[in-house]
């Protein structure tokens, strides 16, 4: 409310203007305050006629231009005024009229105005007693803090319309014996108790032990139960325990940790710069710098190889697991029929015995480790694998060991060896015969071989990374992830992200044919920094884990030449758009995404070359046999 005529360095008077209904209006007002400015206070206030309005002092009229020191009022003090208007009674205020107390407080020499200030609100209802012998009704009363009632459904729970309940009598019917219920009008149930009963009468009467048996079997079961889960997952194989690794770590989590190893070093390598020390003592720094980090690489590689060989080992058992499964057909009832043929019983054989190799109780107990590689050398000797020769003398290597109690990093090599050589024994057709069942009739196991130009090693067409740029393989995947690790430490983890968004969008818009389909998170990574540079185009936002690839003109498939980087807010409005992009976009930044789509064209070009291809692959007509084919069902080309 604004006060006026009141000023900070002024001097304050306390004013009190009587109303024709006994009700007192104060405020503070300046001794310099004129009788036409309260007037207009007093039309705000009262919401009346300002010329209506007649203001009285000691039985008469002020006029507008008198001021209250003028008047008699003096610094700190009280003032009265008597309020009169023409034609309207004052009974009731038009709206809220607040009734306000002005006093001065000193306080340490300083004097301070405060104001007190009585608001009228719904009185709470805290409840009261009756006295009987007089009748008098007593309230509990409050304390002067205002009550802040909790509001439900827009009701204030302190009133007493809400807190007072209207009482109803519930009637419990009980139908044991000695037991008396009253009437649902008068809410009073009488109880009458029962004959006194020894203690050898009640455990007998009410069936005590035959209850107390019937909760200490159902307790003992479900301690039962408790340990035999406990045990079952004590007991479970580390299949499970590497397929859970499989899920939860992945090749991509160990990127990102190199990454934020890389981010790491470059940090403490700027604040070894800015260290005011010697050379000496810079080079000392680095030096354990240097140490740090090849301990966390060491670490990390460590357990990368070992989540490698759990995987490794999990599609082992996987590949056994479906070669050893029985053959299941319909015979001409439709009955189910199984049949367990002898190649089902090898491979059953051959999981048996790669257990007991790859199983880490056996490898500590030397008995136990001699019966399976008893069990192996037999198998092995039996068979016509051309290895045969190299891996029994391996095999009797690692029994030689154990005779004489030969440390277990001694025998550490020595057994990797004996795994990958039966994991390639069990590969082979004339050891496993149902291998050729296991991988599908399309897949060829004879590949194109390739030769690394870095490890030179000769490898499959599958060991090699593809790309759209790639025009022919040189260097394996093997060879890249080194590349990666030791030089580049890219974070692919938000591509991937961008990537797996962008495809979500195409298949909501049933794009099957766009061309984000065939790219790869590296080529991702290569139109985000070199076409866009990481930037929003709009809004130049560089926090990848809010941009998305969008497509600049929404009625054409998505590519590389078609998209648009944005956060999501913009690609929402973006793709909004039903009209020309000249109507909502400036002409200079139109021919500046064209120039980006132009350059994107030079990056992928076998990509573009692709497109060509696959749309000339459409344009060439049906035969005619497959053209009624097509119209008998509806098919459209």
């Amino acid at each position: 409310m604004e006060k006026y005529g009141k000023d900070k360095t002024d001097e304050i008077v306390t004013v009190k203007i009587f109303t024709q209904s006994n009700q007192t209006l104060t405020y503070a007002f300046s001794l310099s305050t004129s009788v036409d400015s309260l007037k207009s206070y007093l039309h705000q206030v009262l919401n009346v006629d300002k010329s209506k309005i007649i203001l009285k002092h000691k039985d008469e009229v002020l006029e507008d231009d008198q001021s209250l020191k003028q008047l008699g009022a003096t610094s700190l003090g009280t003032f009265e005024l008597y309020l009169q208007a023409e034609g309207i009674k004052l009974t009731k205020c038009s709206f809220y009229l607040p009734v306000v107390d002005v006093i001065t407080v000193k306080v340490k020499g300083k004097t301070i105005i405060v104001e007190i200030e009585n608001c009228t609100r719904v009185k709470p209802w805290l409840g009261g007693y009756r006295d009987l012998s007089s009748g008098k009704v007593y309230h509990n009363a409050n304390a002067q803090t205002d009550f802040k009632p909790k509001i439900y459904a827009n009701i204030v729970q302190a009133d007493r319309p809400c807190q007072t309940a209207i009482d109803k009598a519930i009637n419990h019917v009980m139908m044991d014996t000695g037991v008396q219920t009253g009437n649902a009008s008068d809410g009073i149930r009488c109880v009458s108790p029962k004959a006194y009963q020894r203690d050898s009468m009640w455990l007998h009467e009410e069936k005590v032990v035959q209850n107390v048996i019937i909760i200490q079997r159902a307790f003992r079961r479900v301690l039962k139960h408790r340990k035999r889960v406990q045990a079952e997952q004590k007991q479970r194989p580390a299949t499970i325990k590497s397929s859970v690794s499989q899920l939860e770590l992945k090749q991509q989590h160990y990127n990102t940790l190199y990454a934020m190893i890389s981010k790491w070093l470059k940090k403490e390598r700027r604040s070894i710069k800015d260290i005011a020390a010697d050379k000496s003592t810079r080079k000392t720094a680095q030096m354990n710098l240097l140490k740090k980090e090849i301990k966390f690489l060491m670490e990390v590689e460590k357990q990368r190889l070992e989540l490698k060989y759990e995987l490794t080992k999990h599609d082992d058992i996987t590949f056994l697991n479906k070669t050893s499964k029985p053959k299941i057909f319909k015979n001409k009832n439709g009955k189910l029929l199984t049949v367990d043929t002898v190649g089902n019983q090898k491979a059953r054989e051959l999981k048996d015995i790669y257990l007991k190799i790859t199983s880490q109780l056996l490898l500590s107990k030397a008995d136990n480790r001699l019966h399976s590689l008893d069990d192996l050398y037999n198998l092995v000797c039996g068979s016509k694998y051309k290895y045969k020769r190299d891996f029994m003398d391996v095999i009797e290597m690692e029994k030689d060991l154990i005779k004489i109690q030969a440390e277990a990093v001694s025998l550490k090599s020595i057994r990797s060896r004996i795994e990958q050589l039966f994991r390639h024994f069990i590969r082979q057709p004339e050891v496993n015969p149902e291998v050729d069942s296991y991988y599908r009739p399309t897949e060829k196991r004879i590949l194109n071989v390739y030769t690394c130009i870095r490890c030179k090693r000769n490898l499959a067409a599958t060991d090699f990374s593809l790309e759209s740029r790639v025009n022919r393989t040189n260097v394996c995947a093997n060879c890249e992830w080194a590349e990666k690790v030791g030089h580049k430490h890219i974070d692919m983890a938000p591509y991937r992200k961008i990537l797996k968004t962008l495809r979500h969008d195409e298949l909501q818009m049933a794009a099957y044919h766009s061309e984000c389909f065939i790219m790869q998170p590296t080529e991702i990574y290569r139109l985000v920094t070199i076409i866009w540079e990481e930037k929003s185009a709009i809004s130049e936002t560089s926090q990848l884990n809010v941009l998305k690839l969008v497509r600049w003109r929404k009625e054409q498939h998505w590519s590389p030449w078609n998209c648009v980087l944005l956060t999501r807010d913009e690609a929402k409005v973006h793709l909004e758009i039903e009209d020309s992009l000249e109507d909502y976009y400036d002409v200079k930044f139109i021919s500046w995404v064209n120039n980006k789509h132009f350059t994107a064209k030079l990056q992928f070009a076998n990509l573009v070359q692709v497109v060509k291809n696959r749309s000339k692959k459409k344009s060439i007509g049906l035969t005619k046999n497959w053209q009624v084919v097509a119209d008998n069902f509806s098919i459209r080309i």
